[in-house]
C-alpha cells in the first residue's frame, strides 16, 4: 500500500533555515512506516532535497493505526548538521551506512566523510 502523508502543520523558521513539518500517516492493519520511506515521500511532496531533510521522531500508540511525527527540511548542510543531533543524523541513513559509523566509531576512527551532506 503506498504511502499517504497528511501534513497537519508546516511552519518556516528563517533563523535556522529551515521549515519544520508535523506529519500523520493512516496505516490501518499495516506497521508504523519506515523512517527512510517517510522521509523519501516528505522530500518528494515538499520539493526538497532528500539529503536535507530529517524526520526527528516518528510515534505509534498501541492499538492505533496512524501515526504522528516531525520532519525538518534544512536549505544548507551546515546548519543541518549544527542543529541536529549527530544520532538523528545517523538514523536518517541506510542501514549499511549506520552499521558502517557505528563500527567506526566504537574503534574511535574517523567517520564524517560517510555524510553525504
Amino acid at each position: 500500500m503506498p504511502l499517504k502523508i497528511e501534513i497537519t502543520e508546516e511552519k518556516r523558521n528563517p533563523l535556522i533555515e529551515r521549515t519544520e513539518i508535523t506529519f500523520r500517516i493512516d496505516h490501518f492493519g499495516e506497521g508504523t512506516p519506515n523512517r527512510l520511506d517517510v522521509k523519501k515521500k516528505i522530500a518528494a511532496m515538499q520539493g526538497s532535497n532528500e539529503k536535507l531533510t530529517i524526520v526527528r521522531n516518528i510515534s505509534t500508540h498501541f492499538g492505533r493505526s496512524y501515526t504522528i511525527g516531525k520532519a525538518h527540511i534544512y536549505q544548507d548542510s551546515r546548519e543541518l548538521q549544527y542543529f541536529e543531533p549527530l544520532y538523528i543524523q545517523i538514523r536518517n541513513l541506510e542501514k549499511e551506512k549506520r552499521t558502517e559509523i557505528y563500527q567506526l566509531k566504537r574503534r574511535k576512527e574517523p567517520f564524517k566523510h560517510l555524510f553525504e551532506y
